[in-house]
């Protein structure tokens, strides 16, 4: 008699800051997935690849005994995204429907961002209207649609500004702590605001909401409604960072590509009214989390 495969939670992009933070708390349960393999036991999964070719898919969630699936993947790249729309739609809108169709009958969370949102009165609730401003914010909200009317049951769980331990270094404290380390200058805007969101409490509370059959769109983040640059200035204090080596400027004097959503940021009333013990950390505790474990 063949042995009865343990059940197992599929996370794409599982060589990404959430994606290892989702695995850490799934233990022997989850199943990466990623376009880069970090390990042979992982599976090969490209959105782009998806997108273009739903049937790379066909008997995937029966052949290993999927049981949820957590996309976790995308572009998120906002300025690569503005230049190629067809690469952000891939990533950000059809290949996470490709994979939503393919786990129609098995929970299903999708991360999304609070750039769905135009940012002229953040933060937000998850029955505020949504207005991209961007390519990516667009691609994202597409597939947040697109996602619920394949799969009604889904997650779609909003998140912003997300840090903490990175496999990869590419989040805000790092490139921060290596700009200001190397003695340059680090150019942070001050008209950008959000709430920053630890992506271990990010994680728990997307185990949590999945967990508990919970659906429909949810919000993420932490509690502090701040700039960019007193996130940067905070970040200098705890870290032990001369903060004048951060640059304050504005929005137009950084002359980016994709327009963003200047009062960002989401309301998590919802989350606490129905994961009341769900910690979501504020910047100055997510930040000395982040300096203790990467010291």
């Amino acid at each position: 008699m063949t042995p009865t495969q343990p059940n197992r939670a599929l996370i794409v992009g599982a060589s990404g800051q959430l994606g290892t933070a989702l695995i850490a708390q799934l233990g022997d349960t989850a199943l990466p997935a990623a376009r880069r393999q970090l390990d042979p036991s992982w599976l090969h999964l490209d959105l782009e690849e998806i997108a273009a070719t739903p049937s790379l898919l066909d008997g995937l969630i029966a052949q290993h005994n999927i049981t949820a699936v957590y996309c976790a993947a995308g572009a998120t790249d906002v300025e690569r995204c503005e230049s190629d729309p067809a690469w952000a739609a891939a990533a950000n809108h059809l290949g996470p429907l490709a994979l939503a169709r393919a786990a129609h009958n098995i929970p299903f969370a999708f991360f999304s961002t609070d750039y769905v949102f135009d940012g002229h009165a953040g933060p937000y609730a998850e029955n505020d209207t949504p207005n991209a401003l961007s390519v990516y914010g667009q691609t994202k909200l597409d597939g947040e649609r697109a996602i619920l009317d394949a799969h009604p049951n889904a997650l779609v769980l909003r998140t912003t500004t997300v840090y903490g331990p990175d496999p990869q270094s590419k989040n805000f404290l790092y490139t921060l702590s290596r700009v200001i380390n190397a003695g340059n200058t680090m150019r942070v805007p001050t008209d950008q605001l959000a709430t920053p969101t630890y992506v271990d409490d990010l994680a728990t509370a997307a185990i949590a909401l999945l967990n508990e059959h919970h659906t429909g769109i949810f919000h993420l983040a932490g509690p502090s409604f701040l700039s960019r640059y007193d996130f940067s200035l905070l970040a200098c204090e705890i870290l032990g960072l001369p903060t004048s080596h951060v640059q304050p400027l504005t929005t137009p004097e950084l002359n980016q590509k994709a327009a963003r959503p200047l009062l960002g940021g989401l309301r998590i009333e919802k989350l606490r009214a129905i994961l009341p013990n769900i910690t979501m950390r504020s910047p100055t505790a997510g930040i000395q989390s982040w300096r203790a474990v990467t010291a």
